[in-house]
């Protein structure tokens, strides 16, 4: 972890050196993160798609084989094997994008320059007060609600609420306690995150089976 922060620390310092700017290096750094990222995250936004286009198929098998808990799972597993999806998608992605956000807020924290920079008005290593975390928390709040699973019933819609209210509430911490170039790359990777929505290919529901379509 320490390397990790001390590369991106570095990558910082010298982005800011060509652009003049540790505001515009914080946004640059952000943009390539995500165009690394960007190939793991088309995959898992498209699963998440392929599950929620599957969810009426699998609400059939839970009724049939409500009483029979092992043959559930094998049919429901079975439907996404057919169909190549894979439902852990969104772990893998998360166990990536994680150790990410937090080596990206201790090298934010730890660059003594980037500290009394400032940038649209903001001192880049002092919190950025409650319209900057509420920026970041909303800004969450719009990624999540976009996610293709969104607006499920029942226990799932349920879950579904939990987790939005626990991104927007941590995003909205991370906001207020840390500094503003930590908000900063959290509300440019979520305005990049809802660019990539667009541009992801949906994959649709046929008679054969589950193919990819280029429709949006």
């Amino acid at each position: 972890m320490q390397y990790a922060v001390g590369f991106l620390s570095g990558i910082i310092d010298k982005l800011a050196s060509l652009t003049g700017s540790y505001g515009l290096a914080v946004i640059l750094l952000t943009v390539a993160l995500r165009l690394v990222l960007l190939p793991v995250n088309i995959i898992q936004a498209r699963s998440l798609q392929a599950m929620n286009m599957l969810k009426p198929e699998e609400d059939k098998i839970r009724k049939k084989y409500k009483d029979d808990p092992e043959r559930l799972q094998l049919e429901i597993m079975e439907l996404y094997r057919r169909h190549k999806v894979n439902p852990a998608s969104g772990c893998i992605v998360l166990a990536v994008q994680w150790p990410i956000l937090i080596a990206m807020i201790k090298s934010l924290g730890d660059n003594e320059a980037l500290k009394a920079a400032t940038f649209l008005g903001l001192t880049l290593g002092e919190p950025g007060g409650w319209i900057i975390a509420l920026l970041a928390a909303f800004t969450t709040y719009l990624g999540v609600k976009l996610s293709p699973t969104m607006g499920a019933g029942g226990q799932q819609g349920q879950a579904q609420n939990v987790m939005v209210i626990f991104m927007v509430g941590l995003m909205f911490y991370l906001g207020l306690r840390f500094s503003a170039a930590v908000s900063l790359y959290i509300i440019t990777g979520n305005l990049l995150g809802l660019v990539e929505k667009f541009f992801v290919p949906q994959p649709e529901i046929q008679a054969e089976g589950l193919r990819s379509s280029e429709k949006r």
